[in-house]
């Protein structure tokens, strides 16, 4: 909450201590930064969202109780990678078996196609177009990401690249 009040003006009080010389430039590629993670977030609710969707159609057609409440479970653990969905898909197989071990082969069939549709296809488009990372740069940073910090380190690895990518191609590639 205070970063939302006072995220500014602290933001300028850091940036008042660069020297004036390359206090501008700094603004800039921070300010580039800002507008790739931000991008990011909204390429990972489109994911998430997606994900929801998916869930709930799939499981309102195979009758799954609480389908909803499934459905939208497995849009917000998406944002955690991996783990998050598979946690949840777990619940949802478990839930689905009470009424039938078909029902809960299907969870799973279905679980299994869209996860391969979205890290083939939905993934490498989204976040190629929101954060203009390589799928590869995408990869290596969730794997380095999860080695480092585990979840947490999945969490903040592609808004952390996309920072780094930034960073590296105003002061590193461009030389000036």
């Amino acid at each position: 909450m205070y970063f939302i009040l006072e995220g500014d003006t602290v933001y300028r009080y850091f940036l008042s201590m660069v020297p004036a010389i390359y206090r501008t430039r700094l603004d800039m590629t921070l300010q580039k930064a800002e507008l790739r993670v931000s991008r990011w977030l909204i390429g990972q609710l489109s994911l998430m969202a997606i994900q929801g969707v998916y869930s709930i159609i799939v499981f309102f057609s195979l009758h799954v109780r609480y389908f909803m409440l499934l459905g939208v479970l497995m849009g917000i653990t998406n944002i955690i990678p991996v783990a998050g969905n598979l946690i949840t898909i777990i619940i949802v197989f478990c839930v689905a078996a009470i009424d039938s071990w078909t029902k809960a082969l299907l969870v799973l069939l279905f679980y299994v196609i869209y996860s391969q549709v979205e890290n083939a296809w939905l993934v490498p488009r989204i976040m190629r177009s929101s954060v203009d990372l390589m799928g590869i740069t995408v990869l290596v940073a969730l794997l380095c990401g999860t080695a480092v910090a585990g979840i947490v380190g999945a969490l903040v690895a592609v808004p952390t690249a996309a920072l780094v990518a930034v960073i590296t191609d105003e002061y590193l590639v461009r030389g000036d």
